[in-house]
């Protein structure tokens, strides 16, 4: 079982740093040393808004195929669309890996959505890779569903972002008081039921990977299949009580706290009778900020363990590693 914390210290308009938030914040960098999963509450997105959520994404998937290519991925100059199933491979797509090479694909379907930018915004003016705008389905009310989701998982963000600020010894607004404008991604996935489907050996529903960025936010429909690998190497069924969030780091964040965090392998499983909804966020800085370590996390005289790295390429790179409309051996 995963640990738990409230993040209702950190929200928005909560004057910081308390003593409440540093006991809490301490606990997280434990954690976060021994495993890079956790899971929280008072988070800020109320059920309401969640179960609407998830009722659109349901809606959007029992579309038909040829409603939900309209919209595919490789039809956006911003990687904004419709993944179909076994176009994207995760499996092997760990830290310091560029590519995955000849695997099986991924037994889910995907639609992949960030924050619109429309045509006069500086970054889509400038040709910045992964700016403008989502393809949104023909599907009435959607949109109106997915959008109030979206900014109350931006407010969960910024309460983990500034939990995990202080857990470093920094400012609890260091993370959210980056340069530039950070990129958000919520990502819409369906599983079917195992039975369904006639998978090659070791083929799953998301092959074994890491996040990409700094941070990720899940949410899921309660049936089960997210596997966590600790850092013993053993794999372990992770249950989301109602109302909890999965919180993850991602390999971004391992080269800012110089591997004081680091990201865990995880998969999914399709689960057998039902159908799996899960829906993470994810979160990484502007597209050009250069990440490396922070101080709180050398000794004096230390040398970085990594190179610094600039978002907005090693993200694409990560992308051509798994997805099928950029990289030829994955079709």
């Amino acid at each position: 079982m995963l640990s738990t914390f409230d993040l209702s210290p950190f929200a928005t308009g909560e004057a910081l740093p308390s003593d409440v938030a540093w006991r809490t914040a301490a606990a997280i960098d434990d954690t976060l040393c021994a495993t890079g999963f956790l899971l929280v509450t008072g988070h800020g997105v109320v059920d309401e808004v969640r179960y609407a959520y998830f009722d659109a994404m349901r809606e959007f998937f029992a579309l038909p195929l040829e409603r939900k290519e309209s919209i595919a991925i490789g039809k956006s100059d911003c990687h904004r669309g419709y993944v179909g199933f076994e176009t994207e491979a995760l499996d092997g797509a760990l830290a310091g890996d560029s590519a995955t090479g000849l695997v099986a694909g991924d037994l889910k379907e995907t639609l992949d959505t960030g924050i619109d930018h429309g045509p006069d915004h500086p970054e889509v003016l400038a040709g910045t890779p992964l700016h403008g705008l989502n393809q949104w389905p023909d599907l009435p009310g959607f949109r109106e569903r997915v959008e109030p989701y979206r900014d109350a998982m931006i407010e969960a963000t910024l309460r983990m972002q500034r939990a995990m600020s202080m857990a470093l010894g920094l400012d609890a607004r260091f993370i959210e008081d980056q340069p530039g404008e950070p990129m958000y991604h919520l990502r819409l996935i369906h599983y079917p039921p195992m039975e369904t489907l006639t998978p090659e050996p070791g083929q799953l529903g998301c092959g074994a990977h890491t996040d990409y960025g700094t941070l990720t936010l899940l949410a899921d429909d309660g049936n089960g299949g997210l596997q966590v690998r600790e850092r013993s190497g053993e794999w372990i069924d992770v249950a989301v009580p109602p109302g909890h969030l999965v919180v993850n780091l991602g390999d971004l964040m391992a080269i800012w706290t110089n591997d004081r965090w680091v990201s865990n392998p995880h998969r999914v499983v399709n689960p057998p009778g039902v159908d799996r909804y899960s829906s993470p966020f994810f979160v990484e800085p502007s597209f050009h900020l250069q990440i490396e370590a922070v101080s709180t996390c050398l000794v004096e005289g230390e040398t970085p363990k990594h190179k610094p790295m600039i978002t907005g390429p090693y993200l694409l790179s990560r992308f051509d590693g798994t997805h099928s409309y950029r990289n030829e051996l994955l079709a």
